[in-house]
């Protein structure tokens, strides 16, 4: 099984899950339903947005030395990735490149963004490329790419690759689409400047999204800030492009579960090279859409009750979607990275993969070349109670946010008579996605 099958698939892989899939469905349901009657009980005001402005804990001096090497490093990594890509061996096992692009940075950034706050932008090698850029080019041009819709299409031609592609894990493949986002990233910094970085590089505005449910921050002077989990949601920018990547998100990492399932391969049959692309987007665009649908629909009765339209509806209850695509991440991806972790380390010593006459690794940078995954690391039973928890965490999250979002803007009835069919769609989201661990 190459990389990206492992990637997009990996959800259900060497698990047993603790429970049958009924118990579990209607303890996720019974948790989002007393958390719902909690809050509307004890969550009396509006939180989350007067707590993200949360408290400076120091490490004004240090941050900038951390981020320095950070960057560096990162940096690094991505120029021999695409050196790897183009020069190493082509298999998705051996090269660096497919593991790093598709599990440390598509699964593990998010995943660690959620507890320590916005890493990409410190991690993003196009960040890096900005800081270059913006001394040819120093004004801001804020209002030309104040939407998110190329944020919206370099995700989803990234699940493209991921997904659909029937060579998404080939390093030359992975390398060519490098160089080709990179220049276009350079273009774009070049014509609009840094807003182009906010705005319309896909991945750090999803990934800015997730960190803002961290409790750690960086502060305007540049200090580690501490808030409470979650708060950082009330400060984020949703426009429609903003909802839609979300639920792109969230469609995409359901559907990476779904096409593996024996459902979808009696539905489509097992298509090989680019005769299976065409099922595979449509499986996809029917995913997403049904995400989207469902959260219209959650929307409309949202907005019938407090009088907003269907449009702004959706775009002030955006965040709480956010938990929910953190929770799918880590439902079906907790045993990936446990996995693919360890054969990142081992080929960051030998990163191009290739090998000398008798067999063994041509380089061996670290000491680490040619290890093997220990499959046996964390107890099988372990990862799957995470996976389950993970879904319903994200959900009760969710809840818990939409909440907040409802009573800052509503009256106290109007703002939980307004979540009533929100509630209802997060519960079909959390069973859903508890469906996909069984069936993937």
């Amino acid at each position: 099984m190459d990389i990206p099958n492992i990637i997009a698939h990996g959800i259900g892989s060497r698990t047993a899950l603790p429970l049958p899939l009924w118990q579990l469905a209607w303890a996720a349901i019974a948790a989002l339903g007393v958390s719902f009657l909690g809050l509307s009980v004890l969550w009396k005001r509006p939180v989350l947005a007067s707590a993200a402005d949360g408290r400076s804990v120091g490490g004004g001096k240090l941050i900038p030395v951390f981020s320095a090497i950070a960057r560096t490093a990162s940096t690094v990594l991505f120029v021999v990735c695409i050196m790897s890509g183009l020069f190493g061996e082509d298999q998705a096992l051996q090269n660096i490149t497919p593991v790093t692009i598709y599990v440390m940075v598509w699964v593990a950034v998010p995943f660690l963004s959620a507890f320590v706050g916005n890493i990409w932008g410190i991690l993003s090698p196009f960040e890096t490329i900005g800081l270059l850029v913006r001394k040819v080019r120093p004004n801001d041009d804020a209002e030309a790419v104040s939407h998110h819709w190329f944020a919206v299409a370099t995700i989803f031609a990234f699940l493209f690759l991921e997904l659909a592609h029937p060579s998404g894990s080939s390093p030359r493949v992975l390398a060519y689409a490098m160089i080709i986002y990179t220049l276009i990233t350079i273009v774009g910094l070049a014509t609009f400047g840094a807003s182009w970085l906010r705005n319309a590089e896909g991945f750090a505005v999803l990934f800015r999204l997730i960190g803002a449910m961290s409790p750690l921050f960086r502060t305007d002077s540049g200090s580690l800030g501490l808030r409470m989990p979650l708060s950082g949601l009330s400060q984020v920018d949703v426009r429609p492009a903003t909802v839609v990547l979300i639920l792109l998100a969230l469609g995409g990492t359901s559907f990476d579960g779904f096409s593996e399932s024996e459902d979808f391969i009696d539905l489509v049959g097992q298509q090989t090279g680019w005769s299976g692309v065409s099922p595979t987007v449509v499986g996809l665009l029917i995913t997403v859409a049904i995400a989207y649908g469902l959260y219209w629909l959650g929307s409309k009765f949202t907005s019938n009750v407090t009088g907003l339209s269907v449009g702004e509806a959706m775009n002030v209850f955006a965040p709480s979607l956010v938990p929910i695509v953190w929770g799918y991440l880590l439902a079906h991806y907790a045993l990936l990275l446990i996995d693919e972790t360890q054969r990142f380390w081992y080929l960051l010593s030998n990163p191009l993969g290739t090998v000398d006459d008798a067999g063994n690794p041509a380089m061996n940078i670290f000491g680490a070349a040619g290890g093997t995954i220990d499959f046996g690391l964390v107890d099988l039973g372990v990862v799957a109670w995470i996976q389950t928890i993970g879904i319903v965490i994200g959900h009760m999250a969710g809840v818990m946010v939409a909440h907040d979002i409802g009573i800052s803007r509503f009256g106290r009835l109007e703002a939980i008579r307004s979540q009533y069919a929100m509630l209802f769609v997060m519960m079909i989201y959390s069973v859903g996605g508890l469906a996909l661990l069984f069936n993937g």
